[in-house]
């Protein structure tokens, strides 16, 4: 008898089913097995094999300041994503590249200064050892910037980074170690339900796991399976886009550089070289005519994006930090996925209310590997038990939208304002 043959003896309890094996999904699957549940996780290709792997591995504490929408809950969440990768790196299920290198925000102008920089400076949540840096000190702190080319600085030391795809992979060796069970390359095309319950997910081969409870972590995929019970979520799925340049050198201890004036620029060390990306790389799905109801790629291939990313991008970069300048555009690779904005910007957890055993985690808002963790562990325990003990599980439940969402176009319209320099502005304009 085959592993799978035993995992599905019908003499025993029915699993709980995970479909989507991105970092959200593995992480509910983990916090499932902690509960003690017997679990079987599902994707369309392979495990960690999605959007996760795109994903640009930094992680920090972003409701500190940042994020001007989210409140304790995210910090809270925040938290619990870097203490638990640090515990994945520590268990030895595999290499996850994580070290604690902080986060530094820099303007590069005066009005960026007066904006971007006391948010930080003035937040509840400012995390010990954070503090404001002049030029002088932030090019201290990050190797090759050149202070000429800043106004200011902000740093966080608390903030990680990690491998989205070596983490992943240490996680899914976690979970098989578990027990957990893979259905890998198995598309799930519907759920099952009976009396207003879920019963199991049918496949693409028209096989049904049954199961007695389902947590939906299939990102931009979700809203196909949960349509035919009248419940659609208020995202809109946009490509998202970054570059990677070959090695020249650069010491593994540059903190995540984030930028807010400039399209949201990030950068952060990738092997020797850099990995970034800011605005220009990213397209809602809507605007090349999907409509909700298409399945995007699992990795998308938009060039276009890419290259009006290196032609925006390359010249700040080069200025920001002079020695990568020759590593620009030069054998340079790119990653492209798929992310979940959503409405209002914060996280979907919670119980379906149209289908009884059915959890939706939803919405990664372009920080699923931040999150990951903590909305897992929710997803996990609002499957178990009903309620969780990390954070404020009301502010992700589903059911705070209607029932019927409104377009992807409109969603975008409904978003707030990503910057808290540009919702004051606005406010005071209206």
């Amino acid at each position: 008898m085959s592993e799978t043959d035993r995992n599905y003896d019908r003499d025993m309890p029915s699993p709980t089913v995970v479909v989507g094996a991105g970092i959200i999904g593995l992480s509910t699957a983990w916090h499932l097995a902690e509960l003690g549940q017997r679990v079987v996780v599902v994707d369309s290709g392979p495990a960690a094999g999605g959007t996760t792997t795109a994903g640009a591995g930094f992680v920090g504490l972003w409701a500190a300041g940042y994020a001007w929408y989210w409140n304790e809950s995210e910090r809270d969440v925040e938290q619990y994503g870097i203490d638990f990768y640090r515990r994945l790196a520590e268990s030895g299920h595999g290499p996850t590249g994580y070290r604690q290198n902080g986060n530094v925000w820099l303007t590069v102008t005066d009005e960026g200064r007066a904006d971007h920089i006391p948010p930080f400076e003035e937040h509840r949540f400012r995390p010990a050892g954070a503090r404001t840096l002049t030029p002088a000190e932030a090019a201290d702190l990050v190797p090759g910037l050149d202070p000429a080319a800043v106004t200011a600085g902000f740093f966080h030391p608390d903030g990680i980074q990690i491998s989205a795809p070596d983490t992943a992979a240490a996680l899914v060796g976690a979970l098989r170690a578990r027990g957990v069970t893979f259905r890998e390359h198995t598309p799930v095309t519907g759920l099952e339900a009976r009396d207003g319950s879920v019963t199991g997910v049918r496949t693409a081969r028209g096989e049904v796991i049954d199961a007695a409870k389902v947590v939906l972590a299939a990102g931009s995929w979700t809203n196909t399976l949960l349509a035919p019970f009248g419940r659609e979520l208020p995202t809109v799925r946009v490509v998202a886009s970054r570059l990677v340049t070959k090695p020249f050198g650069l010491p593994g201890t540059l903190p995540t550089l984030m930028l807010p004036e400039l399209q949201g620029l990030w950068i952060r060390e990738h092997r020797g070289g850099l990995t970034y990306g800011a605005g220009r790389g990213y397209e809602p799905l809507f605007v090349s005519g999907a409509d909700r109801r298409t399945e995007p790629a699992r990795r998308p291939v938009r060039p276009d994006l890419l290259d009006a990313m290196r032609e925006s991008l390359h010249p700040i970069v080069a200025k920001l930090l002079p020695d990568a300048a020759s590593a620009l555009g030069a054998d340079e690779t790119a990653t492209q996925g798929v992310v979940s904005m959503t409405a209002d910007r914060n996280f979907i957890v919670g119980a379906v209310p149209e289908v009884a055993g059915l959890v939706v985690a939803g919405g990664d808002n372009e920080s699923g590997v931040t999150h990951g963790p903590g909305l897992g562990r929710i997803a996990a325990e609002l499957s178990v038990t009903g309620t969780t003990t990390l954070g404020d599980a009301s502010r992700y439940d589903p059911a705070r939208f209607p029932a019927e969402a409104p377009s992807e176009q409109d969603v975008v319209g409904l978003m707030p304002a990503r910057r808290e320099a540009d919702a004051r502005r606005a406010g005071a304009a209206a």
